[in-house]
């Protein structure tokens, strides 16, 4: 299934009906609608239980990983929905998409005076924005040369300083969810290997890694697995939302999978610091998601205090101090900043 963004977390239309669908599919983070039963985040102190399959359940202890410093903040306001923030990797600005246009374009904030700016201009839908690693060029998901269908998006760049755009992917398929690699790489999520005869929602997603310099593309990931939510854990492995709603470590070298989030956690969209070995991500507890975040080594998980609703789409800022995220304020989401020490 996938995790699609506002994720992922995505299309304005303009007639009620439609709108309450993009409501619909920010609730959830993705843009097919997790076909799992709901059940409630486990309590306990300590959680051991078996998978669907019978096999052993990671054990995870509910515990303090991080302190906050300070209150939770909302960054954008409006009556419009704005979100899926990615912080340049400088720390002091965030990319991010808004409908305040009529259709999704892509805009910054700059966290030093609070001022937005509209990054990328154009007549499409423009969407999940990411800065590369090197903070030269800005990833991002557009329907511009699709073939007038809803999903039929491609992978883009855009470099600021040259202010140029350029296509990366081209499929008939939906390319989506952008994920900055080392040097001139990067991953992305595609339906190009799914069941045409499936519902848009229910098209299983194919994991690729591109480069900005190449059309040659490597597959990573079969649709058999199909995984979505995919964020970059070390060099040799992704962290992956399986259909079933559960977060795994899925190593790069040998296939190998190792669950990190019990069953009866229904997870989104989440975010990784390697530095501090933290995991952040949103998981439905009753019939809303709310903000955990993981120390991965020991499984320790604590529920982070948030303002919003529907938490979606953390992402950490590159000194972990700080986690980005999406939530529904006044009926419209909004970009929410957690600082941590």
């Amino acid at each position: 299934m996938r995790e699609k963004a506002i994720n992922g977390i995505h299309r304005i239309i303009f007639t009620g009906f439609i709108s309450a669908v993009i409501l619909f599919v920010l609730v959830i983070g993705c843009a097919k609608p997790p076909s799992i039963e709901e059940e409630p985040k486990p309590t306990e102190e300590e959680v051991t239980d078996t998978t669907e399959t019978g096999e052993a359940e990671p054990v995870v202890e509910l515990g303090t990983v991080a302190t906050f410093a300070g209150d939770p903040n909302q960054l954008t306001a409006g009556e419009y929905d704005n979100g899926i923030g990615s912080f340049h990797p400088s720390g002091d600005r965030i990319v991010f998409q808004s409908n305040r246009d009529g259709r999704w374009q892509i805009y910054e904030i700059n966290l030093l005076d609070n001022s937005e700016r509209r990054l990328i201009s154009s007549e499409s839908n423009d969407e999940h924005p990411v800065w590369s690693l090197d903070n030269t060029l800005v990833l991002f998901v557009s329907d511009r040369d699709g073939d007038g269908s809803e999903w039929s998006r491609d992978i883009y760049f855009y470099d600021p300083v040259a202010e140029v755009t350029a296509r990366l992917t081209d499929a008939e398929a939906d390319d989506w969810n952008p994920i900055p690699l080392e040097g001139e790489y990067f991953a992305f999520l595609s339906e190009r290997d799914a069941d045409p005869s499936l519902p848009i929602w229910y098209r299983q997603n194919s994991m690729f890694i591109g480069s900005v310099d190449s059309e040659e593309l490597n597959k990573l990931i079969g649709a058999d697995i199909d995984p979505s939510a995919p964020v970059r854990w070390k060099d040799d492995s992704f962290i992956l939302r399986t259909p079933q709603g559960e977060l795994l470590i899925w190593s790069q070298v040998d296939k190998s999978t190792e669950m990190i989030t019990p069953s009866r956690m229904k997870c989104g969209s989440a975010t990784v610091h390697t530095g501090k070995n933290w995991l952040a991500f949103c998981a439905r507890e009753e019939e809303v998601y709310q903000l955990y975040l993981m120390d991965i080594a020991s499984r320790t998980i604590q529920t982070l205090d948030t303002i919003g609703d529907d938490i979606r789409f953390p992402q950490f800022s590159p000194d972990g101090n700080m986690i980005v995220y999406t939530g529904k304020i006044d009926g419209h989401f909004q970009l929410l900043k957690i600082d941590l020490e």
